[in-house]
C-alpha cells in the first residue's frame, strides 16, 4: 500500500472514529453499505474496507459475515488506546472524567516505579534517573508541549527498566499512545511552570533516596499540573450560587456593619455588652434616649423641659426603628442624644 493509500486509510479512520464518539451513527449503531460509506467520506471502497478493518482491530465496530459493520458502544470499546475516543467531545462530562482516570493512573504508575528505584536501584542508575528529571525540567522550560511529553514518558519508561518490572514497561507504552494519539490535542498544555516543580522535586528526592517524601510530596506536585491541562482542556461546571447567599451589595455589608456598631456602641456605654447580641434597633433607641434624661435632670433641668425631651426622644423612635438591621449602633446611639436637646441653662 503506498504512502498516499495510507495517509487517506487512516483520514477515512479518524473520521469513522469521530462520528462514532459524537454519536453521528443510526441508533442501531450499525454502518451502511460499503458503496454508501464510500460515497459520504468520498474515497474508494477498498479504502473504507481497510478503515473499517482497523478499527475492528481496535475494538470499536464489530465485522460479522452476512451482517452489516456496526459500531461497539463507547463504554465497551474504550481503551487506553482509544482514549482519544471520549475525548471528541470536551463539553461532554465523561470526557473530562476520563482523562481525570487516565492522569491518576499516570501519577500511580510513576510514583510507584520512582519509589521503587530509591529503594532498590544503585547510585549510577539514580544517577541516570536524577539527569533524565533534569532534562524534563529544562523542557518545560523551553520546549514545546510534545517535546516535552516526550521526556515525561521517557523518565516513566527508564524508571520502568531500572525497577526491573517488564509489565510496566508495556502499560507505559499503552500510555504513551493513548496520549501522543488520540489525546494529541492535549500536547500544547504539557509545559510550563507546573511541571518544572515537580521535575526538580523528583530530582533533588531520587539524590536523596527519600522514599517517603516521594509518596507524600509528588502526588500533589504532579495534580497541580494535570488540573491545569484538565481545566485547560475541559473546565469544570460551574455550581450554581446558593439563594440564601447576599444577592447584593448592601446584603454584603449589612452584617459588617451591624458588628462594628456594637463594638462602637459598648466602647461609647459600659455595661452594653451584657445586652444580648440580637437586640432589635427599637429597644437599643429606647434605652438611649432614657439615658438621655437623667443627664437633663443633673443639669436642674425643670419638669417641663424634661418631659419635654422625652417626647422628642419617643418622637424620634420611630424614624430610628424604620432603619435597616444594618444601622450602625453608634449613628443610633448620636440620635438619641441629639433627640434629648442640650442642658438647659440654670434659672438665676
Amino acid at each position: 500500500m503506498g504512502m498516499e493509500r495510507r495517509g487517506l486509510v487512516a483520514y477515512v479512520e479518524a473520521q469513522i472514529e469521530r462520528d462514532i464518539a459524537l454519536g453521528r451513527l443510526h441508533p442501531s449503531g450499525q454502518f451502511g453499505s460499503e458503496a454508501k460509506l464510500a460515497r459520504r467520506y468520498e474515497v474508494c471502497r477498498g479504502t473504507i474496507r481497510e478503515a473499517l478493518r482497523r478499527l475492528a482491530a481496535r475494538g470499536l465496530v464489530v465485522q460479522r459475515p452476512g451482517r452489516k459493520t456496526r459500531a461497539v458502544a463507547l463504554d465497551e470499546s474504550l481503551t487506553l488506546e482509544n482514549l482519544g475516543l471520549a475525548l471528541h467531545d470536551a463539553s461532554n462530562p465523561d470526557a473530562r472524567w476520563l482523562l481525570e482516570g487516565y492522569f491518576s493512573l499516570k501519577r500511580q504508575v510513576l510514583v510507584e516505579l520512582l519509589a521503587d528505584c530509591c529503594a532498590r536501584a544503585s547510585d549510577l542508575d539514580l544517577d541516570r534517573l536524577g539527569s533524565t528529571c533534569f532534562q524534563l525540567q529544562d523542557a518545560a522550560h523551553w520546549e514545546s508541549g510534545e517535546t516535552c511529553a516526550q521526556a515525561e514518558f521517557e523518565l516513566l519508561r527508564h524508571a520502568a527498566r531500572v525497577a526491573a518490572r517488564p509489565g510496566h514497561v508495556l502499560l507505559v507504552q499503552s500510555l504513551q499512545r493513548a496520549f501522543l494519539g488520540g489525546a494529541a490535542q492535549l500536547l500544547p498544555l504539557m509545559g510550563g511552570e507546573a511541571l518544572r516543580e515537580w521535575a526538580f522535586r523528583a530530582m533533588a528526592i531520587l539524590h536523596e533516596r527519600d522514599v517517603q517524601a516521594l509518596q507524600h510530596e509528588l502526588p500533589a506536585l504532579l495534580k497541580t499540573r494535570d488540573e491545569r491541562v484538565l481545566n485547560a482542556f475541559a473546565p469544570a461546571p460551574q455550581e450554581p450560587a446558593s439563594p440564601e447567599a447576599p444577592s447584593t451589595q448592601e446584603e454584603l455589608i449589612g452584617a459588617p456593619a451591624q458588628a462594628s456598631g456594637l463594638a462602637d456602641e459598648s466602647k461609647a456605654r459600659p455595661g452594653v455588652d451584657e445586652r444580648g447580641a440580637g437586640d432589635s434597633a427599637q429597644t437599643t433607641a429606647q434605652a438611649v434616649a432614657q439615658k438621655a434624661l437623667p443627664c437633663v435632670e443633673e443639669h436642674g433641668a425643670d419638669t417641663s423641659r424634661s418631659t419635654t425631651a422625652q417626647d422628642d426622644a419617643l418622637e424620634a423612635r420611630p424614624s430610628l426603628e424604620e432603619r435597616s438591621a444594618g444601622t450602625s449602633a453608634s449613628t443610633i446611639y448620636r440620635a438619641g442624644r441629639s433627640a434629648g436637646a442640650a442642658p438647659p441653662r440654670r434659672k438665676t
